[in-house]
């Protein structure tokens, strides 16, 4: 298992070859959301195969221990331009889901040059009812330890198309969280603040779900039209019956859309 030290702290990532001796044409660097792990992008990645995907936990989730060091979202931002320094990649297209899709259009807009595009997938948009809602998962956590996110997210946070075994996978990843871990990612949602959208200008696809309780359409809608990426540049896509958990509800919708905007860069 590989792991790198990046910005004092230890982090787990996976680094995937295209298949077939190909060189890649893009390389993808893919963030993950509360709760979640590397794994939650597995699903997708066989739409993928032509592309270099680099995978990480996040410091605090999943094998990335949490020691009482700094969790905010330039601080993940600031893992992932490590994480690629580490592995020689100059530049990559940025994926992020959740909490993690805060990281494209924030790197977009203060780091352009590492930036090919953006990928937000049910992206949380920053706002003072958000952060009250994070605030209260702290209590919870505190109070009842994990298993209370793990016995209430798979059914509470997912849309009609999930299925039980979909509903296993999410539980079996937030069970792998330490509540401390889980707890600072909390926080640095509800810390978070908007991106200077205006000021990103490369490619952005955005996938928001119908039925997305975390991430609100409308709150999607928002950061759309806010960014600063030209009209032909910019593609908001809305997955009917799909809650917040995107990639492990329905990957051979989330996969394709990812796969084909990734084609259009070439």
């Amino acid at each position: 298992m590989p792991f790198a030290k990046i910005n004092n702290h230890s982090l787990h990532y996976t680094d995937i070859a295209p298949t077939g001796d190909q060189e890649p044409k893009l390389t993808l660097i893919l963030v993950h959301g509360l709760g979640s792990t590397q794994n939650y992008y597995f699903p997708i990645f066989p739409y993928l195969a032509n592309y270099r995907c680099i995978v990480f936990d996040n410091y605090g989730a999943g094998r990335s221990v949490y020691d009482g060091g700094e969790t905010s979202i330039p601080s993940i931002a600031q893992d992932v331009l490590g994480l690629l320094d580490h592995l020689g990649v100059p530049k990559a297209v940025v994926v992020g889901y959740s909490m993690g899709a805060i990281v494209p259009t924030y790197l977009a807009s203060t780091s352009p040059d590492r930036v090919v595009a953006g990928v937000c997938i049910g992206p949380v948009n920053p706002n003072e009812n958000a952060a009250s809602v994070f605030e209260q998962r702290i209590t919870i956590v505190k109070e009842g330890g994990i298993e209370t996110m793990a016995n209430t997210i798979p059914n509470a946070a997912t849309g009609s198309k999930a299925t039980a075994t979909a509903k296993g996978f999410i539980r079996e990843m937030i069970m792998g969280q330490s509540p401390e871990g889980y707890i600072a990612n909390c926080r640095a949602i509800a810390a978070a603040r908007q991106p200077e959208y205006e000021k990103v200008k490369c490619p952005i696809l955005i996938i928001a779900g119908e039925q997305d309780k975390s991430a609100p359409l409308a709150g999607c809608k928002e950061i759309f039209a806010h960014l600063g990426t030209e009209e032909k540049n910019k593609r908001l896509e809305i997955l009917p019956g799909v809650g917040h958990w995107y990639c492990v509800e329905v990957p051979d919708e989330v996969g394709p859309l990812v796969r084909d905007f990734c084609g259009q860069l070439l």
